[in-house]
C-alpha cells in the first residue's frame, strides 16, 4: 500500500490497492452493509409482539352483601407460518444484494482509476514534450544571438525568437497545469490527499487489441458486476415477495387467564384459571399492499436484467471497437512519429544553424511536428479512455495491471 505521506512515485497497482481501501464514493457505498446488519437484527427477534398484560377488578353486589371480582389475562401473539425464517432469508438477501451493489461500484471506481491513472501519464508526457519545446526554443534564440552578433540575420530574426521562447513557455504553463488537474483528479477518485497528488510512476503502454468479440461477451454474462447486481436484486425482490405471501397467515395468541370471583356468602370466593387462544378472522386485512408491492419489484427487477442482458452485446461490441480504431490510430502515430520527435528537432536547428531554412520555416516545421506529436499523445489517451470502457463492461481487466504479461479474458 503506498504512503502519500512518503511523496514518492506511485505505481498504477498501488494506485487501484490505494483506491480499494480508500475511495470516497466505495466508503459510501460499503457504509450500506450497516443497513443490511440492521435488517438482520430485526429479522432475528423470535416474536413479532411482546407479551400483553390485561388487568380488571370491581365490586360484585349480591343480597347478602358485596364482594369484588379479579381478573388477570396475559397474552402472547405467536407465528405459525415460519414468518420468523423467511424474515431472517429475507434480511439475508438483502445482504448479498448489498455486497453485489458494492462490488459493481467497486468495479466502477476501479476502471475510473484506471483511466485517470494513464490520463495522468499521458499528461506528464505532453509536459516532457513542452519542456523539450521551451529548451529548444532558447537554443534557436542562442543561435539567432551569435548570428546577429556576426551580422548574419536581421534584428527581425531575435524578435521572432523570442516570441517563440515566450509562447513555448506559455504553453509549457498550460501542459503544467493539465497534468496537475489530472493527479488532483486521480487524488479524489482514490482518497489520495488533494494536497500532495499522486506522481504516476511508469510509461504509457503500446496498445494491444482486445479479445475477440464472443470471448468478452461470454466473460460479460459471466462476470459482470451489474448483471450479478441485477441477479442477487431478483433474489432479494423473491424473498420479500415470499415473506409478505406468509405474512398474510393469521397470528395466534395464547395465553392464560386468572379470575377471582368475590362471593359474599360464607361459601366464599372462587378462583378460576383458563387457558385462552385468540385468533384473527383473514376476511379484510391479507397484507395486500405489501405482497402488491413485492411482486412489482420482482417484475421490474427481472425487466431490468433482461433488458441490461439484451443491451449487452451491443455495448460490448461498440466499446471494443472504439478500442481497436484507438489502438490503430496509436500505433500509426506511435512506431514513426513519436520516437522521432527530438531527432526532428534536432535536424531542424541543425538547418537553421547551416542556413538551410530561415526562421519562419523553421517556426512552421517546430509548429507542425509539435501538432503531430499532440496529436499522436491525444490518441494514446483515446485508446486508454476506451479501454477502460471495455473493462467497464466486460467486468475484467483485459490486461494484468503491471503490464508486463498479458491476460485475456
Amino acid at each position: 500500500m503506498p504512503d502519500p505521506a512518503a511523496g514518492s512515485e506511485v505505481s498504477l497497482g498501488g494506485m487501484l490497492a490505494f483506491a480499494d481501501q480508500n475511495s470516497p464514493i466505495l466508503t459510501v457505498s460499503r457504509s450500506t452493509r450497516s443497513r443490511a446488519e440492521a435488517a438482520r437484527v430485526a429479522a432475528s427477534i423470535l416474536l413479532p409482539t411482546n407479551p400483553e398484560v390485561s388487568v380488571a377488578a370491581g365490586p360484585r353486589f349480591g343480597i347478602t352483601g358485596t364482594g369484588v371480582d379479579v381478573d388477570v389475562t396475559l397474552m402472547q401473539q405467536i407465528q405459525i407460518g415460519g414468518e420468523r425464517g423467511l424474515r431472517i432469508d429475507a434480511a439475508d438477501r438483502l445482504r448479498d444484494l448489498t455486497d453485489a451493489e458494492i462490488e459493481q461500484i467497486r468495479w466502477a471506481v476501479h476502471c475510473d482509476v484506471h483511466a485517470a491513472f494513464h490520463r495522468a501519464l499521458v499528461e506528464q508526457e505532453r509536459t516532457r514534450l513542452a519542456e523539450r519545446v521551451v529548451t529548444f526554443q532558447q537554443e534557436v534564440l542562442r543561435v539567432v544571438e551569435r548570428q546577429i552578433a556576426a551580422g548574419e540575420v536581421a534584428p527581425l530574426a531575435l524578435r521572432l525568437a523570442q516570441a517563440e521562447v515566450a509562447q513555448a513557455q506559455q504553453v509549457l504553463v498550460a501542459a503544467q497545469q493539465a497534468f496537475l488537474v489530472s493527479r488532483i483528479r486521480l487524488a479524489q477518485l482514490s482518497g489520495w490527499p488533494v494536497a500532495t497528488p499522486p506522481m504516476p510512476a511508469g510509461a504509457v503502454d503500446s496498445p494491444r487489441d482486445p479479445p475477440p468479440l464472443e470471448r468478452l461477451i461470454a466473460v460479460a454474462r459471466e462476470r459482470l458486476p451489474s448483471l450479478r447486481a441485477g441477479a442477487a436484486r431478483i433474489r432479494e425482490a423473491e424473498a420479500r415477495s415470499t415473506l409478505a405471501d406468509r405474512e398474510a397467515w393469521p397470528r395466534p395468541s395464547l395465553g392464560v387467564q386468572y379470575r377471582r370471583e368475590g362471593n359474599p356468602t360464607s361459601e366464599g370466593a372462587y378462583d378460576i384459571v383458563m387457558g385462552v387462544v385468540s385468533i384473527p378472522i383473514p376476511s379484510f386485512q391479507l397484507n395486500q399492499g405489501e405482497r402488491a408491492r413485492a411482486r412489482a419489484d420482482v417484475t421490474v427487477a427481472e425487466a431490468e436484467l433482461d433488458a441490461s442482458r439484451r443491451l449487452l452485446d451491443g455495448q460490448i461490441a461498440e466499446a471494443r471497437s472504439e478500442v481497436v480504431a484507438a489502438a490503430a490510430r496509436t500505433r500509426a502515430y506511435g512506431t514513426e512519429i513519436l520516437p522521432r520527435f527530438e531527432e526532428n528537432l534536432t535536424l531542424l536547428r541543425r538547418s537553421f544553424e547551416l542556413g538551410e531554412i530561415d526562421i519562419l520555416a523553421l517556426s512552421t516545421g517546430r509548429e507542425r511536428f509539435l501538432r503531430i506529436q499532440s496529436d499522436a499523445l491525444g490518441a494514446q489517451q483515446d485508446y486508454f479512455v476506451a479501454l477502460a470502457g471495455l473493462e467497464r463492461v466486460v467486468g475484467v481487466d483485459l490486461w494484468r495491471d503491471d503490464h508486463h504479461e498479458e491476460r485475456t479474458p
